[in-house]
């Protein structure tokens, strides 16, 4: 994957976080799992930095309503 598409990839993923937290789309709808799965396989430094982010979107968004 080139630098380029990295970037990309970051950007969507950043991109459905905020969706979520705004409640635009549900965790399952935005099919934000399997790209942070990509990302883990592609650079896992810069997963490392997303997940405390992820995960903290997860627990205090009321993502369940």
């Amino acid at each position: 994957m080139s630098e380029r598409e990295l970037i990309k990839l970051e950007a969507t993923i950043r991109t459905k976080m905020e969706d979520i937290r705004k409640q635009r789309v549900t965790l399952k709808e935005s099919g934000i799992g399997g790209l942070m799965n990509t990302l883990k396989k592609v650079d896992e430094a810069l997963y490392e930095k997303i997940m405390p982010e992820y995960k903290k979107m997860v627990t205090e968004s009321n993502i369940f309503k």
